[in-house]
């Protein structure tokens, strides 16, 4: 998989199942309703008419708005996360350095949750609020050899250039809090200089676990 864009790569799995194209269109037209105008900001109404069926025709498929969410979110989980998962694991490995390890976290991260607005939207409203999604999303980071955080603790540590009081959540809030308020931030202000505000962010999270 060769590109970290979720629902591109969604809609390219979705292509290749043998589904029904009543419920194909659904889902496709859900993804899309959703992601513009979010789960609660969506009807049925305005899916059936944007995929060009009848409501019936998406109740034949999906008993509630809910589990047609849920068949879109599944997929992403099972099938896709966890390729970009162990690639951002594989990639992470290459750094022994810990200004090399935070660059590259910033970067690779940032640059994830931007080319997935929408997705990562959704999927942040629906960790809180619905338990089979927070089941499934913190199964696919913390598979048993394959956790994330496992692997980004491991991988801190060995550089031995982290500050001894600082306990792992700590830096992992740190490091995470920098690029989500950041993301946040550009998604509904903008007009800011990327390259400039990244490179302070890596020069910020340094300076407060370093030693």
């Amino acid at each position: 998989m060769s590109s970290a864009i979720i629902f591109d790569n969604y809609k390219t799995w979705l292509d290749e199942q043998k589904l029904p194209k009543g419920q194909k269109k659904a889902l496709l037209a859900g993804l899309d309703l959703f992601a513009k105008q979010g789960f609660n900001g969506t009807s049925t109404a305005q899916i059936a008419e944007k995929a060009e069926i009848s409501q019936a025709t998406i109740f034949k498929y999906f008993k509630t708005k809910q589990d047609l969410l849920m068949g879109i979110l599944k997929p992403v989980f099972i099938n896709l996360f966890p390729v970009f998962r162990d690639s951002f694991i594989d990639e992470l490995r290459q750094f022994t350095d810990l200004e090399d390890m935070v660059r590259f976290f910033v970067y690779n991260r940032y640059q994830f949750v931007r080319d997935n607005e929408d997705a990562i939207l959704i999927l942040i409203t629906e960790l809180l609020t619905n338990r089979d999604i927070r089941d499934l999303f913190f199964g696919v980071i913390n598979e048993p050899g394959k956790s994330v955080i496992e692997n980004v603790r491991e991988n801190l540590n060995k550089t031995g250039q982290l500050r001894p009081e600082l306990d792992f959540p700590a830096v992992m809030r740190i490091m995470i809090g920098q690029i989500f308020i950041y993301f946040v931030q550009h998604r509904f202000i903008g007009n800011s200089d990327e390259t400039r505000d990244l490179n302070l962010i890596v020069e910020q999270i340094i300076r407060a676990i370093k030693k």
